[in-house]
This record gives structure tokens, C-alpha cells and sequence, in this order.
């Protein structure tokens, strides 16, 4: 029974067949990208015109398809045109083989096969170049790792595309990847107006011996044509490829810099530039292609016995250049090296041990017997050296300096010497410029001192002057980086320069290479906060010096004094005014001003300078007044702060001219806020009053003026304590890590890179290349090198981001590789005529920027013509130092074989002044009926490449559909 009731399951059992398989949603997920694409119905456009696949952009979109679980990317490639319009009525590419009666226009692709206009383009996809099309879509495994090898799979792929085209009317050539990526191996089919072409390959390392040349290849053709009237008319191209890999005569001179000859031998001019270069050959080939285009197969004679190929009788010649796509260039090395060091954040002790802290070593400072316990073992460079004259500091005899840092004495010393010259007890061997300038001094063509190219833009950057001591110390490090040890000897240069700032501080000697004044806000913070050692050492000179001159004078402890000259006073001291009321601290008359009370005359005080304060305390003191509020004790608060450098202004005010009172500070101090009224007798004291906002209540003026008292500059207390300022900045410098300090330099040396990109004047005739950003005004390298400067401008005024400037750097890269590219190529054609700089570019001076910015570049006059001559004799140097070095016997075991194996793949031609082709291509193409005689005339075309390890035949064959 029960066996009964499973079988009446079994057959009461109902398949739905109008559910859609796998199959078909494959189809129609290929159907829907087609109809996304618009790449249904009729493609209208304009015909070919020369060497527009070569030169065009092109573009491509994909999508994902599924066939069950498996993913497929389909990918649509096109080539961008301004303009879709419809062909003009008159001939087109294949007009020569249609008769006259013939009116249904073939699809698109079709008429792109017979396009003689377009033949073996220099850059192109793969089916660009063996099939001429402007258009098509290709679909491949979605993951590399699982190509489609069954040829089930394959002619399963192909029948669903033919399916998908024939639904939705895609004229658009479809293709289906299959094997290895590498192999590139397509089978392809397109359909329309009646037509259906298969697109198809053979490909394998070894070729038959009846295919290498063109009589096999046109049996072959034929064979596929299936005619059977008349001999089609087939029309062959051939292109011969002759590589040039040796150069016997120019080798590449590029050596990699030597610190020890830069030290020794060459001196400190090598020290402070930036080096620059490619180390190895940036051209590794240059190719020479001879080229017979759209010829009839009986102009041709190409067999095993005989050939009319001989590249001197070839009407085009074409180069091109194969160049290392990132060449290994000093320059652009240096600045990777730095970045990484940037992207660390380890202290020095951490890098190179407790002995080299800063805390140790501050105390070489103190005298007493306890102090000098502590003493570091790894003393300054500048107590060993003996760099200060009059230096007091004494020097242990135990300690030598480099013993236990990265970097030899013999190197650091110098190093030291070039950062600070003003230490070496000689003459100067690198003194530091008397003015620091955004761009070193620019020298034109004909020697006359002219303004540097990027002056316009690095004058606005936030930088450091050209030759300063930032600007050295940014290059010195590149230097101890990529040439001493990296990491650890960036730490103990750095180390020793810290120590030899806190050397300058204790003795009062000013750091050379800075400039003079305030902080300059415009340059980095690390050349502000040097910048401000020095204000404390200027300070501290003054002082001191002040103090010298004054030792009679009772001071207390607790106060300090500081002017910028020693006083004058003009004693004239009335007899009616007390002792204590005596005037002090006048530095000269004010003009023809007089006290309102008294009458006499109005001087100018000596005055306390402004604070100087660099952009980060800037930003603290600022901080700091945003936090008081906006009630009214934080008002009276940051008036206070405020008016600290007033208040000392009025107490001077008050000591110079005793009877003073607040209008006649005013007079002199904001005159704007004195309102004078004219008077008739001018012996009696202007009238005037205060403006408006000074007698408002509670006036901040007024509030001040009641609570100074007459107290000169030089008794008052310091606005700047230069002592506590110079330990934060000391103590500043010494907490960072050599990381930290490469990223406050990285202004600097982005702007010093800059700089040593300009000193080569083949920058400014040299075309940009595509990689790099496009300037619209100009597409000289020159352009790009100044949108480059642009941009390190913007990020010298941000925080320091060491991703942006990494951008930078691959820019500066491709600059510099670019620029060794053409050095090589104009050594190479011009030889000793490339170091002379003419007025007027010759021809092969043409050449070579061709060269440099073209794919692929056409030699005019063919093998006779200039540039061919040059590139002629090239070959035939390489040929005949191949010959001299060849002295192996021909009659060897092993050179049979290899005679053997040149035979088999078509390199067996007879030798030339070129030597032997390394690749080989031919293109024939006819348009005959298919499949039978009385069928339309459709387009067919091959495609054959023959290189020594690869023989490819790609064939596009056509078939009437309508009349077959």
C-alpha cells in the first residue's frame, strides 16, 4: 500500500518550467547591463580618423554578473568621443570593396575592422590593437584565481552572450575571457544588420613552421575564407620590432652619494644641497618599429626561401621608449627616509639610551663638587672641541664624544662645525648668509643674477630662510638618515645640537643662521622657538651689560632691570623740587610738547619691549583669555593681563616727567584720543580734552594710571624674564624626538626639495606627464612644478600631516624620475652635444621631447631621415659590441640547438644592421562573401603576432545571416 500511494506521488509530481533557471538569469542580468549601458540598437558614429585609438581616452565600466554562485565582471570599454553623430554618406574605411548596389550599412564594429587608419596602435587595449575596435565588452571570472579553462564553460559563456546581443540588438562586439589572465585569450561574437562575426584566437609559445611568415600566414587566411569563385583581394600591413637594450657607448654615471668624500674631499658645498638622480638607467629600451602598411599580398614577398622585409626599405619608422616606470632617484628616496623617521614617536633617551638624556647633561652646567657627580658621559661636541673662545666650560679628559653615539667623532664634528661656523676657532669654512631670503640666489642662462622661478610662491610659504640654520639642519638630516645609521643617528646629531643650544644659553653666545628680532610667526615653529632663544640671549647680553656699568648702583634681589642702551639723562632739576621727585628714565625731548600742569617740557621715557612670543604661546594666551569669560571679575581679569605692558608704559611716563598727568600720556601715546582746541596765545599750554571713550567710567586708562607709579624701565619688573623663557624653549627642543623634530622640518624640506627640483633647467622645457596633475594654463613640467609649490604652501600653514605630504613626495618623485628620464635619453641621442644649451631646439633635440611625451613617435623621413640616422647608428654601435663580446665557437652542441630553436620561431632571418626582429606582426584583412558566393560581402580580418615566446593568431570572420 504504501508503495502504491509513493508511486501516485511520483506521478502526480509537478515541474514548473516557467520558473527561470540559472541560465536564464544569467542572460538576463547581461541583458539588463547591456540596456543600462545603452548599448542597444544601431551605434551611429563618425568614422576613424589617424591614430585615434592611439591617442583617445578611453574609459570603462563593469558590473557584476552571476551565473549560479559564480561571479563574472562584465566591463564595458569605450573610447570617449565629444560628439555621437551619424557617418557621412561619402567612402568610408571599407568603400574600396563595396559595390555600388550595396546599401544596408554593416554595424559599427565591422566598419572599424577595415579601418586602415588605425593599425598597430602604440597604446591600447590588447583588442584595440588586434581588432581595430573603438568598442566592446568583455567578461571574465570575477576572481583571477578561477579562470574558465573547460571549453563547455566557454561555449556556454559565448552562447549566452550571442543570446543576449540577439535580444536586446547589441551591435557591440561581446567577448569572453578564458585561461590564464596572463594569456589574454578571448572568444568573441558580434551581431547585426543581418551580419554575425566570430571572434576568435590561437595562441601558444612555439609557432609551426609553416607560419612564420607572411605566404603561411595568408594560406592560413585564406583557408578560413572559404571562397570559391576568385581569389579575394587581401590586403596586408606588416610591422618588424628591433629592441635596443645595450648602450656600449654612454653608461650610466649616477653613484650614490659618499658622506665621507662629502666631508672630506668635496667639502660642505655638497653637505647642504640636496642630492638628486636616478642611481640606475631610468630607459631600459628604445624600440624601433618598420612598418609597411595596406599593401596587396602581391607587393609583398615574404616566404622561407626569400623576403622583401628589410627595415630600410620600410616607408615608416616608429620609436618608442621603454622606461622603469619608478626609477630609484636620490632625491625622492631622501624624502621617504625622512617621512618615516616622522611617523616615530620615540623620545632619544628611548632610542639611544639613558646616558644621552637631557636631564643628565643639564647638569654639566653646575660647578659644585655634588653636581659634578652626575656629569654625562656623552659630553657636548663644543666642550671637546674648544668651538667658543672665551668659554669658561671645563673640559673632562675622560669623555670622548661618539664613542657611544651612531655617529663617529670624525663626522660629527664637521657636521657640527657646518650647523654652527661661528664655533671653529679658523676661518669660517660655511658662514651663514647676511640676509635669510625665502629662495636661494638664482643665476640665469647668460650669468646675470635674475628672480628665482617659484619666488612668487614660496615667499608666501611658512618656511625658513634659504641657507639658514633650519634650512641646513633639514638637509643635514636627510643626510645623517639616509647615509649614517637612520633613526639612532638622527637622534644623537640631534641630541648634540639640543646640547649645544643649552651651551649657547649658559654663555650667552647667539645662534648663528636665525636672523635678528621677534619671532617671525611667517616661519616654523622650530625656527620661532630658536629664534626666541636668541631674544633671551639679546636680553640677557643687555642686561648683563647693563649691570656691568651700574655695579654702584644698591639693587635688590629680587628685582631685575633691563633697557636696550645704557641711560642719558639731561640733569636739570629745578630748585623747588624734592630729591625723591627728581626725573629719571628720559630718553629725549618729545617734540615741542609741554606738561599741561607745569609747563615743561614732555619726554620720552626709556620703556620696557613688548614680550616676544612665538605662534604656540600665542595660542595659549589667547586660550587663556577665551577661559576668563565674559562676567566681570573675567573682564578685570583680562584687562589686568592686558594691560600689563601699558602699566609699565606709565610708570616710565610718570619717572621722566614728574607732574604728569593721564592727558599728557595720552598726548604722547595715542594722540587720536586728545582732542586739542586751539589756542591764541602760544605761550600758555594747549587746551584740549580726552575723547570720548577715554572719560567714559571705569575707563581701564584711567584705572591704571591711578595705580602706576613713577618707577623707571630699568627698576621696574621684567615683561620678558628671558631666564624662564629660555629653559621652556630649551626644555621644549629637548623633549622632542628626533620624529617629532622631522615633522617641524617637514616644511622645510619640502621647500628646500623644491628649490633643488628648479636648479635643473631641463625642468622648464620638459612636457608633463599624465600621471601627475594637468595645469591649464600650461603643460610643462615647469607648471606642475609649481602647482607642487602651491600646494606644500597650503599645508605649511596647517598642522603637520605626514599623509599629505607623503602625496607630495610621490609627486616630487615622479618630477625627478621624469626629468632623469630625459637626461638619459638626450645623453644617449645628442651624446656630447646634449651638455650645450642652443637658442633654437634642433631636430633631435625635438626627438627626444617627442620622445619623452609621446607613446609612440613617427621618424620623419623614414631610415633616411635625421632622427633615423642617429637611431641607425645607435643599433649599430649596440650590434658591434655585441660582436666584440660574441667570441664563443659556432660550432658548439648547444648553439646548434639554439640555432634550431631561432629557426622554429622566425628569428632565423638573415642579420641585419638592425639585427633580428624580437617581434613581428601582421594584419590581413579582405571583405569577400560569406558563407557562400552569393552572400553579402562582409569584412574578415587576422591578426598575427610572432615574438619568441609567444605566436598568436586573433581572427575576426564574418557571415551573411540573411542570404546564406
Amino acid at each position: 500500500m504504501a508503495t502504491q500511494y509513493a508511486e501516485d506521488q511520483e506521478v502526480f509530481e509537478i515541474v514548473d518550467f516557467t520558473t527561470a533557471s540559472e541560465w536564464e538569469r544569467f542572460i538576463a542580468a547581461v541583458e539588463e547591463a547591456v540596456h543600462e549601458w545603452r548599448l542597444a540598437g544601431d551605434r551611429l558614429l563618425s568614422p576613424l580618423t589617424k591614430g585615434q585609438l592611439a591617442v583617445a581616452s578611453w574609459s570603462e565600466r563593469s558590473v557584476v554578473v552571476k551565473f549560479a554562485d559564480f561571479p563574472f565582471k562584465m566591463t564595458h570599454h569605450y573610447m570617449i568621443t565629444e560628439t555621437v553623430e551619424s557617418p557621412p554618406e561619402e567612402s568610408e574605411p571599407s568603400a574600396d570593396y563595396e559595390s555600388e548596389e550595396e546599401t544596408e550599412v554593416l554595424p559599427q564594429a565591422l566598419d572599424d575592422l577595415m579601418n586602415r587608419e588605425n593599425d598597430f596602435p602604440a597604446r591600447a587595449h590588447c583588442l584595440v590593437r588586434w581588432y581595430g575596435l573603438r568598442e566592446f565588452v568583455t567578461i571574465c571570472p570575477e576572481n583571477a584565481s578561477q579562470p574558465i579553462v573547460s571549453p563547455s564553460k566557454a561555449m556556454l559563456l559565448l552562447s549566452s552572450l550571442t543570446i543576449a546581443a540577439n535580444n536586446t540588438n547589441c551591435q557591440v562586439p561581446l567577448f569572453v575571457q578564458v585561461r590564464s589572465l596572463h594569456e589574454k585569450m578571448y572568444l568573441g561574437v558580434g551581431v547585426g544588420a543581418g551580419v554575425r562575426t566570430d571572434y576568435n584566437m590561437v595562441y601558444t609559445k612555439n609557432p609551426p613552421r609553416q607560419f612564420i611568415n607572411l605566404a603561411g600566414l595568408l594560406d592560413v587566411f585564406r583557408s578560413k575564407l572559404q571562397y570559391t569563385v576568385t581569389s579575394p583581394p587581401v590586403l596586408v600591413s606588416v610591422r618588424f620590432t628591433y629592441v635596443l637594450s645595450e648602450w656600449p657607448h654612454t653608461l650610466w654615471t649616477q653613484q650614490p652619494p659618499d658622506f665621507d668624500a662629502t666631508l672630506t674631499e668635496v667639502g660642505f658645498s655638497d653637505l647642504g644641497n640636496l642630492p638628486f638622480g636616478a642611481l640606475s638607467d631610468p630607459v631600459s629600451e628604445l624600440h624601433l618599429s618598420a612598418t609597411w602598411p595596406c599593401v596587396s599580398e602581391d607587393v609583398l614577398v615574404d616566404s622561407d626561401v626569400y623576403s622583401d622585409l628589410d627595415p630600410g626599405s620600410a616607408p615608416i619608422w616608429k620609436a618608442r621608449l621603454v622606461t622603469a616606470a619608478s626609477p630609484p632617484c636620490l632625491l625622492s628616496e631622501y624624502l621617504l627616509e625622512f617621512l618615516t623617521v616622522c611617523r616615530n614617536n620615540q623620545t632619544v633617551t628611548q632610542i639611544l639610551g639613558p646616558e644621552f638624556s637631557q636631564e643628565t647633561d643639564d647638569n654639566i652646567q653646575f660647578t659644585s663638587a655634588l653636581d659634578r657627580l652626575t656629569e654625562s658621559s656623552v659630553p657636548t661636541i663644543s666642550k671637546m672641541v674648544g668651538r667658543v673662545h672665551h668659554s669658561k666650560r671645563p673640559t673632562p679628559s675622560n669623555n670622548q664624544t661618539g664613542e657611544n653615539g651612531p655617529i663617529p667623532e670624525d663626522i660629527l664634528v664637521p657636521v657640527l662645525n657646518y650647523l654652527f661656523p661661528d664655533a671653529e676657532k679658523e676661518e669660517q669654512s660655511a658662514p651663514y648668509p647676511s640676509t635669510l631670503s625665502q629662495v636661494p640666489e638664482w643665476v640665469s642662462e647668460n650669468g646675470q643674477t635674475d628672480d628665482h622661478p617659484l619666488k612668487a610662491v614660496l615667499s608666501n610659504m611658512k618656511s625658513s630662510g634659504a641657507d639658514g640654520l633650519i634650512w641646513r639642519l633639514a638637509i643635514v638630516l636627510c643626510h645623517v638618515i639616509h647615509s649614517l645609521g637612520g633613526l639612532p643617528a638622527a637622534a644623537h646629531l640631534w641630541h648634540e645640537i639640543v646640547l649645544e643650544l643649552r651651551f649657547r644659553w649658559d654663555n650667552a653666545i647667539l645662534v648663528p643662521g636665525i636672523g635678528h628680532g621677534s619671532p617671525d610667526l611667517a616661519s616654523t615653529l622650530l625656527h620661532q622657538k630658536i629664534q626666541m632663544l636668541n631674544c633671551c640671549i639679546t636680553r640677557r647680553q643687555a642686561r648683563e651689560k647693563s649691570a656691568e656699568k651700574s655695579t654702584n648702583e644698591d639693587e635688590d634681589d629680587d628685582e631685575f632691570y633691563e633697557c636696550e642702551e645704557e641711560m642719558e639723562e639731561e640733569e636739570r632739576v629745578s630748585s623747588s623740587r624734592s630729591v625723591w621727585d627728581k626725573p629719571e628714565g628720559r630718553l629725549k625731548r618729545c617734540g615741542q610738547l609741554r606738561l599741561l600742569k607745569t609747563n615743561e617740557q614732555l619726554y620720552i621715557p626709556y620703556t620696557q619691549e613688548p614680550a616676544p612670543m612665538t605662534e604656540d604661546r600665542l595660542e595659549e594666551h589667547a586660550d587663556v583669555l577665551l577661559r576668563l569669560g565674559t562676567d566681570t571679575v573675567g573682564s578685570q581679569l583680562r584687562a589686568r593681563m592686558m594691560s600689563a605692558s601699558l602699566l609699565s608704559d606709565m610708570e616710565s611716563f610718570k619717572a621722566a616727567n614728574p607732574g604728569a598727568v593721564l592727558e599728557d600720556f595720552v598726548r604722547w601715546y595715542s594722540p587720536r584720543d586728545w582732542v586739542e582746541q586751539p589756542s591764541d596765545d602760544p605761550s600758555q599750554p594747549p587746551q584740549g580734552s580726552l575723547s570720548t571713550r577715554m572719560q567714559i567710567p571705569g575707563n581701564m586708562w584711567q584705572e591704571v594710571w591711578a595705580s602706576a607709579k613713577p618707577v623707571p624701565a630699568k627698576r621696574q619688573k621684567r615683561l620678558f624674564d628671558d631666564t624662564r623663557e629660555a629653559e621652556q624653549v630649551l626644555h621644549w627642543l629637548a623633549s622632542m624626538g628626533p620624529g617629532a623634530v622631522c615633522c617641524h622640518l617637514q616644511p622645510t624640506i619640502m621647500h628646500a626639495s623644491l628649490c633643488r627640483l628648479a636648479e635643473e633647467r631641463l625642468l622648464f622645457s620638459l612636457p608633463s606627464p599624465s600621471s601627475l596633475p594637468q595645469p591649464r594654463h600650461n603643460n610643462t613640467l615647469a607648471a606642475v612644478l609649481d602647482m607642487i609649490a602651491q600646494r606644500v604652501t597650503r599645508l605649511s600653514r596647517q598642522p603637520p600631516d605626514t599623509s599629505k605630504y607623503q602625496d607630495v613626495v610621490d609627486q616630487i618623485a615622479e618630477v625627478e624620475g621624469c626629468i632623469a628620464r630625459a637626461q638619459s635619453v638626450r645623453h644617449k641621442i645628442l651624446g656630447e652635444s646634449a651638455q650645450s644649451q642652443s637658442p633654437e631646439p634642433s631636430p633631435l633635440e625635438d626627438l627626444v621631447l617627442r620622445l619623452l611625451d609621446s607613446p609612440e613617435v613617427n621618424l620623419e623621413g623614414g631610415p633616411r631621415g635625421p632622427a633615423g640616422t642617429v637611431i641607425r647608428k645607435l643599433f649599430q654601435q649596440a650590434r658591434r659590441a655585441s660582436l666584440l663580446v660574441d667570441d664563443s665557437p659556432g660550432d658548439m652542441p648547444g648553439n646548434q640547438d639554439e640555432r634550431r630553436s631561432s629557426l622554429n620561431t622566425g628569428h632565423g632571418l638573415p642579420m641585419g644592421e638592425l639585427g633580428r626582429p624580437v617581434g613581428r606582426e601582421y594584419l590581413l584583412r579582405t571583405l569577400v562573401p560569406s558563407p557562400t558566393t552569393f552572400s553579402r560581402p562582409v569584412p574578415h580580418r587576422m591578426f598575427a603576432v610572432i615574438c619568441p615566446n609567444e605566436f598568436r593568431l586573433a581572427g575576426a570572420f564574418s557571415q551573411d545571416t540573411t542570404f546564406c
